[in-house]
């Protein structure tokens, strides 16, 4: 489905609070209550108090709530806009790589699924796809068919822009009949082998690294073919959620630490150790970036001015250490 995410950024704009975000003390929006100081960031720029209240602004803007204003969030999808297409490439052949190892995916794919003109290949069987309008009182108005070399097909709802919508239809056999209740358990015979259908559905990254998309597409696949990985997630993707979560438990740990006055920035601690290019700011001595915490030696993030002497939380004053060099300063 193109641009899954776009619903959620237009809504995290929308729900931010106009007043910017709380440093703590505000009153909820909700209950009235003070927003804590360590609460999430995002709680913080929205003025709740609790993932309680959280929940609860995030049902009030999707019942369309007079207490969240339309302005604001047209103002939001207008800010947020459209995102590009990932895909790049035209008609295509999408392979199996059989030589792929864990855990890169065993499969080709781009973008938000396959169009017409493609073909899936996975282990030896094809799979084609069409688009089709639908007629007036057909319960969808466009559907796109993955059709297997036998001329069974699955069935789901499209977009207008002909990817996959949420609406599964099913099997279908080679005649056009629906084949009710079956969905992944119908198999078919394609020259010989025995087959059923496999749905794809591989998180990736936009090439701008900052929303994510979903590839979706039906394929027929041998029915011992070896299944996928769960969850599919892309390199790119997983690489970017890890740095992501580095980001907010960096911040999240040295946030608590620090005065209510310290400037607190949020980045990865693996910029300041690549920008220190792996020396301890303590000792000079050099950092194995595959030894890891707890390890004496693993990469540590020091402060010049310490955090509890009105030190802030920057990339400006942190340096890399050895956690045991870090450890002694620290004791000192």
């Amino acid at each position: 489905m193109a641009d899954q995410d776009a619903h959620f950024r237009v809504m995290d704009e929308a729900l931010k609070h106009p007043d910017g975000r709380a440093k703590g003390g505000e009153p909820c929006v909700i209950c009235g209550k003070p927003v804590p100081a360590s609460a999430h960031w995002v709680q913080r720029d929205r003025h709740v108090c609790s993932g309680r209240c959280n929940n609860l602004l995030r049902r009030r803007y999707g019942r369309g709530s007079a207490s969240i204003n339309a302005e604001r969030v047209a103002a939001a999808g207008e800010a947020t806009g459209p995102r590009p297409n990932p895909r790049t490439s035209g008609p295509r052949v999408f392979r199996t790589l059989p030589d792929a190892r864990p855990p890169e995916l065993p499969i080709e794919w781009e973008g938000y699924g396959p169009h017409p003109g493609d073909v899936v290949e996975r282990y030896g069987i094809l799979t084609q796809y069409l688009v089709q309008d639908m007629p007036d009182g057909y319960f969808t108005s466009r559907i796109v068919a993955a059709v297997a070399e036998s001329g069974d097909m699955f069935v789901a709802g499209a977009t207008d822009d002909g990817y996959y919508s949420s609406l599964v239809i099913g099997p279908h056999g080679p005649g056009g009949e629906r084949l009710e209740g079956q969905l992944f358990s119908h198999t078919f015979g394609i020259n010989g082998v025995l087959c059923q259908w496999r749905r794809e559905r591989i998180t990736d990254l936009q090439p701008d690294g900052v929303d994510y998309f979903f590839w979706e597409c039906y394929a027929a696949v041998p029915v011992d073919a070896p299944a996928y990985p769960e969850p599919m997630h892309s390199s790119r993707y997983r690489a970017e959620m890890d740095r992501r979560r580095r980001v907010s438990s960096n911040a999240a740990k040295h946030e608590r630490r620090a005065r209510s006055e310290a400037t607190i920035e949020r980045f990865d601690p693996v910029e300041v150790y690549e920008r220190d290019a792996w020396t301890c700011g303590i000792c000079g001595g050099k950092v194995d970036p595959q030894v890891l915490h707890p390890d004496a030696m693993s990469a540590s993030l020091d402060h010049v001015v310490p955090l509890s002497k009105g030190g802030d939380h920057t990339r400006g004053n942190s340096v890399l250490a050895h956690l045991i060099c870090n450890i002694r300063k620290a004791a000192s």
